[in-house]
């Protein structure tokens, strides 16, 4: 790729928030603004962060993430910042290095007589290692992903009862370390809600994403397949999407939504996506969400992947200081590498004061993977945070 071309995305961002800024700069002087200051700090244990069969290593982490919050409104505009730093330190660089990832995010919102419109912008730096285990289902070295966003949406009632919402986004995600494809994809999504009684909400759903790689430099065997499939050499591939289903209200306590449809890459043809959800308030002090899904997204093996994926989170709310929790998922690869990542945790958080808590976890995942990965692993730790969403 050209170098004009390269830069284009540090171009883009400065255009981007500076039209975000000067579009609501307009009031900022009748916004009310709220700061919030979050600062956990916590220890944890990993028995095998490799994922490996044999040679297990373990790594002690010592993490800081201090976050800071800025919302501000008019009753018109809405802005909100949110900007957090992970600073990491490990037992042991060999295995696992030291770490400092920084995430940011800046959003407006303008609101007007029958919808609104956005705009958001977001830039994240986490470990390859972490999310790539998750999303692929392959090991890589303990390198870094860089990943930016760029958001604009609007949202329009067109009648009493039928709602459009639409948007366009922009991401590029590069690699360092973990020897994968830096990419950027450009999407295009439109949903159309009917509200037909209190109770039912049908919709349908279209989106559009168009990938294209910016290098070549994978060499695993699965993520080589994948790309053979691909008769466009130039890296670029087409995702369309599209989806009907319903969201309904059985009661204020517990709602669940369904949607089915087919989705069409253009370096690999048809198939179907899918997704369920459920938001189930058992009783006052306990709550269960859970969502399973199939979808497509855009990884950097060079094309889309993929994936089907199911989450179950529980609440307990002993009493005012005491809670416990309990959450699973399960995530399938079926592309480039067939891959069946489990992992199950549970946690227990003792409320000291109004600002301050005490939370300890466990964690234990598994990793098959047709790479002859058949591997087992736990985490335990405990964090102490401070929390605050109002303090200024």
């Amino acid at each position: 790729m050209s170098r004009n071309l390269s830069e284009s995305p540090t171009h883009l961002a400065s255009v981007f928030i500076a039209a975000l800024w000067l579009l609501s700069s307009g009031s900022l002087s009748a916004m009310e603004f709220t700061t919030g200051v979050f600062l956990p700090v916590s220890i944890n244990y990993d028995s095998n962060i490799q994922m490996t069969n044999t040679d297990e290593e373990s790594v002690t982490f010592y993490n800081v993430n201090p976050r800071l919050t800025v919302l501000g409104s008019d009753g018109i505009n809405t802005i909100n910042f949110i900007g957090s730093v992970l600073f990491q330190r490990s037992s042991d660089e060999v295995i696992s290095e030291d770490r400092k990832d920084p995430s940011l995010g800046l959003g407006w919102v303008r609101s007007f007589e029958r919808g609104e419109f956005s705009l958001s912008t977001n830039y994240n730096k986490n470990s390859s290692r972490v999310t790539e285990r998750r999303a692929t289902g392959l090991i890589f070295n303990d390198g870094s992903v860089i990943s930016r966003s760029y958001d604009a949406g609007i949202k329009y009632l067109i009648s009493q009862k039928l709602n459009l919402s639409s948007g366009l986004n922009y991401q590029q995600t590069r690699f360092t370390g973990a020897g994968l494809n830096d990419f950027n994809s450009k999407t295009f999504n439109s949903k159309l809600d009917y509200l037909y009684s209190e109770k039912l909400t049908p919709f349908v759903q279209f989106s559009i994403s168009r990938f294209e790689n910016e290098t070549n430099t994978v060499t695993n065997v699965f993520a080589n397949n994948l790309l053979a499939n691909n008769t466009n050499s130039s890296g670029k591939s087409i995702s369309k999407n599209l989806l009907g289903g319903f969201t309904y209200t059985t009661s204020p306590q517990l709602f669940y939504s369904v949607a089915y449809g087919v989705n069409h890459i253009s370096s690999v043809g048809n198939g179907w996506i899918g997704n369920a959800s459920i938001n189930y308030t058992i009783d006052e002090q306990s709550t269960l969400v859970g969502t399973v899904a199939r979808n497509v997204a855009p990884s950097g093996l060079g094309g889309f992947l993929k994936t089907d994926n199911l989450v179950l989170n529980y609440v307990y709310d002993i009493n005012q200081k005491n809670h416990v929790g309990a959450d699973a998922s399960w995530t399938i690869t079926r592309d480039a590498n067939n891959s069946d990542y489990k992992q199950l945790g549970a946690n227990y958080t003792y409320d000291l004061n109004e600002d301050w808590g005490l939370r300890t976890y466990a964690q234990y995942r598994t990793l098959k993977a047709s790479t002859n990965i058949n591997a087992d692993a736990y985490l335990i730790g405990v964090s102490l945070s401070f929390n605050n969403p109002n303090l200024f």
